[in-house]
């Protein structure tokens, strides 16, 4: 581990370079405070998607979960320089028309949507996971958004972003339980923050629009079992807690693995047989196993020959970007419930 005179000589460097090559000053974006989970909020709060007393403020806080601790952050101006380092976090922004805010992305689940394809290509990808913090710091950035993890100890923990001057933002879809209602205080919260309030209203309602015309589809039907298969064929990876189940629920299913304190689990493959899904869900992402593998494994898994899902052929596959929280979501939604109901949608 570096000591501290080499990362204070490496960042003061990094500093002088940046203003060598026209990188710019990097000017505060916002500060946080640690706070008592249960501390009452102040009325300019934006918290878990509640309206802020002052919505025309300039300044907005919101409060971040970090490993269980809440902390309040201002963002005391509009942020200009955004890195975002998870795949559903750049659609997110992109889908807010704040691509040319982007700086730089990194871990990449999923291609990007086409419709964000070309405005994607001309961005700078800083790494297929998370970039080195030195990387990071030569973009200048005064925003930080991605995976709960992107804030780790190992990578950009708060202490990093509030000497840097870097404004974070921690998703709620990572949160446990995430639903839907999730995805919504994300687009709100965003939209709060960069001052595109009216794009993701339209957003969040036209989701919850598409959302209630599946429900109304299906809402006669007998919720059908669902299996999330992830990963690991010693023991399966699964969606528990998450958003992916709650996903299942509004398209009329039930996940067989609901109900754990967190978003995703580690299950054994003698529950999924007691359990005998109906249909099972394949999560295909760039850093799993190709799906063709993964399909294969379960198709000819002797262990799995006579749950219904795979006996009828039920399985079929979602993107990992799909599940996370994202406009196209409700894509995964509309999917799930065309599979799961399908005379309802003739």
């Amino acid at each position: 581990m570096r000591n501290k005179r080499i990362t204070a000589f490496l960042l003061a460097a990094l500093m002088v370079i940046s203003v060598l090559t026209g990188c710019g000053n990097s000017n505060s974006a916002g500060s946080t405070k640690a706070t008592d989970s249960t501390a009452a909020q102040s009325t300019e709060t934006v918290s878990a998607g509640t309206e802020s007393a002052a919505s025309d403020a300039e300044n907005v806080t919101i409060d971040n979960e970090i490993d269980g601790t809440n902390y309040e952050v201002t963002y005391d101006k509009v942020p200009e320089r955004v890195v975002t380092l998870a795949g559903f976090t750049t659609e997110m922004l992109m889908s807010l028309g704040l691509q040319d805010k982007i700086v730089g992305y990194g871990y990449m689940d999923n291609e990007i949507s086409e419709e964000y394809a070309d405005a994607f290509s001309k961005l700078k990808c800083l790494s297929d996971g998370n970039p080195s913090q030195e990387a990071l710091l030569a973009e200048n950035p005064d925003f930080l958004t991605g995976w709960a993890s992107t804030f780790s100890e190992k990578n950009f923990p708060k202490s990093f972003c509030d000497d840097n001057d870097i404004a974070l933002y921690v998703p709620r879809v990572e949160y446990a339980p995430a639903t839907m209602e999730s995805v919504y205080q994300d687009f709100e919260n965003l939209g709060k923050t960069f001052k595109v309030e009216d794009r993701a209203n339209e957003i969040i309602t036209d989701m919850k629009d598409r959302v209630s015309a599946v429900q109304d589809a299906v809402k006669d039907e007998e919720p059908v079992s669902v299996f999330v298969y992830d990963s690991g064929e010693d023991a399966p990876f699964t969606a528990s807690a998450g958003l992916p189940t709650d996903m299942i629920t509004l398209a009329g299913g039930k996940n067989i693995f609901e109900g754990s304190d967190s978003n995703w689990m580690t299950a054994d493959w003698e529950s999924v047989v007691e359990a005998n899904p109906q249909y099972i869900i394949v999560m295909d992402y760039l850093a799993s196993d190709p799906i063709e593998q993964k399909l294969d494994f379960l198709k000819n898994n002797e262990a799995l020959a006579d749950v219904d899902a795979v006996k009828n052929g039920n399985i079929f596959v979602i993107g990992l970007t799909d599940v996370t929280g994202c406009y196209r979501s409700v894509d995964a939604i509309e999917t799930m419930a065309k599979n799961f109901h399908p005379d309802c949608f003739k």
